[in-house]
């Protein structure tokens, strides 16, 4: 079995004021709150190995809150350009044909922009993974993989109701799967949400043949 992705970037641990009372939870076994933050109970520590424990994101959240006036802390700029990295390799990888290692770089960024917490601008995470997933896709099929290029898009088309190209990848999906006619659905509604893109015209007409 795969192990989990390493988290992105450092774990932060916060000091607490000399002389904070430990206060065990009610309900919450195992945790106790020491100066706002929270800790295993049997080494108070706020990430132990030993107990599985790993309380650095709530205690981040709190700490920032405590700072900014209630804020929510701004999303990580270096995340962010983590994804962008690794997502510009794979479009490099595209362009020059290796269609499998393009493919590795997307979910590596996939992986990377799961890590988001989960106070970052939901539209952030939907733009990020529609377009990575798009791109995924088109890795998919040019490696004959129909069927994993078509869940792909099934989440594209999800995350981003309004944009063509999830719609047009996935009507490539179908066509490779010889299923035309709903093929053909998806290259119009990717044709009425893009009427300029002569890519998703020439797809819809080809598709309308086989209906």
């Amino acid at each position: 079995m795969d192990a989990a992705p390493a988290p992105f970037g450092p774990r932060p641990v916060f000091p607490t004021a000399d002389g904070a009372a430990a206060h065990e939870l009610p309900g919450v076994p195992g945790v106790t709150a020491i100066d706002g933050l929270l800790h295993c109970s049997e080494h108070r520590r706020q990430v132990c190995a030993e107990c599985g424990a790993d309380h650095s994101a709530h205690n981040f959240v709190a700490r920032q809150l405590g700072a900014n006036g209630m804020a929510l802390p701004p999303p990580n700029p270096q995340l962010a350009q983590a994804v962008q990295r690794l997502k510009t390799e794979g479009n490099d990888m595209f362009r020059a044909q290796c269609h499998f290692e393009a493919a590795q770089k997307y979910t590596e960024a996939l992986n990377v922009a799961a890590q988001r917490p989960l106070w970052d601008p939901s539209q952030t995470v939907v733009e990020e993974s529609a377009v990575l997933l798009s791109n995924r896709a088109a890795c998919l099929l040019a490696l004959g993989h129909a069927a994993e290029a078509y869940w792909d898009t099934e989440v594209v088309t999800r995350l981003k109701r309004g944009w063509g190209k999830g719609h047009f990848r996935m009507g490539r999906a179908l066509m490779d799967l010889n299923r035309c006619r709903q093929a053909a659905a998806e290259f119009q509604i990717g044709h009425s949400l893009d009427p300029a893109s002569g890519e998703i015209r020439a797809a819809l007409d080809e598709a309308r043949q086989y209906v």
